[in-house]
């Protein structure tokens, strides 16, 4: 038993097949403080990108202490959730320094170099800026939304564009003035500055960052997190899916309003026999099931009494189609969110509060 669990509450559970509901009261909240709560919120599906989820095709649950407190939409529904994978490989790369496999500070290419594999001789993790590109550089802040081994690309369109973000208002800067910009994607994606001095969002980066982790571990990333993490909290590995990042790659309209957005994934898709996961994001999960991820960030990596990882390697994480799971350990909420709007949760790497802390009765 971890630390973190000899700290819980005795009212603490672990959903079993489903998650038992509880009232606010049950919960150690006002009453009529959370229902002036929920009336305040709007909630209801979001549409990123020209995704339609109308007909209810869209869910969020909110939890605490391991009992079901609010759910919205079709909690069970199931989406691809943009760059909610990015967690997933924080926890497959904790596993595999917990085991001896890896440093997180030591250079990548001490691992894999990518020779004979990537496209093109400079993106070898042994040439140019990669020759001090460590696994930390691409994994980024635990806090923050940071990147820091100079992958500058976030979506193909944009960047020939000669723009970078998201949102069309986050596109409008261009792209940053230390990169060096061709307007092919494909031939970009590879570090442009010495790794450490430059922090930006990147989902280039983390691309390289599953291709690696996927010569590390040698096997799919999936049947790692299947059975370290998911089986153990009770996500069987049919009821969720990691694309693959070349499947992701030849969707010209994952999201129809920005075409190409993924043409900078670049091969291998495979690497020794084992396919290569989208880690930039887009694991298809329910929001009840991203709540048990988030009750786990919120545990510290505890689960019915056994520690299934540490806490540093837990996170929270938002997609930019308005999905997520977060947690946090002071209240013991967790919320999962798939193609959501309307609640004003915290849709970042940090795990601060979820709920007004004014709800919450005191002894």
């Amino acid at each position: 038993m971890s630390h973190a669990q000899d700290q819980m509450p005795d009212w603490m559970t672990f959903p079993e097949d489903d998650w038992a509901e509880i009232t606010p009261k049950q919960a150690g909240l006002d009453p009529a403080g959370f229902r002036r709560f929920l009336d305040g919120l709007d909630v209801r599906e979001a549409a990123f990108g020209g995704e339609d989820h109308s007909g209810g095709r869209w869910g969020a649950a909110l939890t605490r202490g391991g009992y079901l407190l609010a759910s919205w939409g079709d909690r069970r529904y199931r989406a691809q959730t943009a760059s909610v994978g990015k967690a997933f490989a924080w926890a497959a790369f904790g596993f595999a320094v917990e085991d001896g496999l890896v440093d997180p500070d030591a250079p990548i290419h001490h691992v894999w170099t990518g020779e004979g594999e990537l496209s093109h001789p400079h993106k070898l993790l042994h040439a140019g800026h990669h020759e001090k590109l460590t696994w930390r550089h691409l994994l980024g802040s635990r806090e923050k939304s940071e990147h820091y081994g100079g992958f500058p690309i976030e979506l193909g369109i944009r960047w020939r564009e000669r723009r970078h973000g998201l949102e069309e208002a986050d596109a409008a800067d261009g792209v940053p003035e230390w990169a060096h910009w061709t307007g092919d994607p494909f031939y970009d994606c590879y570090s442009h500055a010495e790794p450490g001095t430059r922090a930006i969002y990147s989902s280039a980066g983390y691309w390289r960052l599953g291709q690696a982790l996927t010569a590390l571990w040698g096997r799919d990333l999936k049947d790692v997190l299947d059975e370290r993490l998911f089986g153990r909290i009770g996500v069987p590995a049919d009821r969720w899916q990691w694309p693959p990042g070349g499947w992701i790659k030849d969707q010209k309209y994952l999201y129809p309003t920005i075409p190409d957005a993924y043409t900078y994934l670049d091969p291998p898709y495979e690497i020794g026999g084992c396919v290569v996961r989208s880690a930039p994001g887009w694991v298809i999960m329910s929001a009840s099931d991203l709540a048990r991820f988030g009750h786990l960030v919120a545990t510290g990596g505890a689960w019915k009494g056994e520690r299934i990882l540490g806490a540093e390697w837990l996170r929270g994480h938002s997609g930019g189609n308005k999905s997520g799971a977060n947690g946090e350990g002071r209240h013991y909420t967790a919320i999962g969110v798939v193609t959501t709007l309307g609640l004003d949760h915290q849709r970042s790497t940090a795990t601060g509060n979820i709920l007004p802390e004014d709800l919450f009765v005191r002894d």
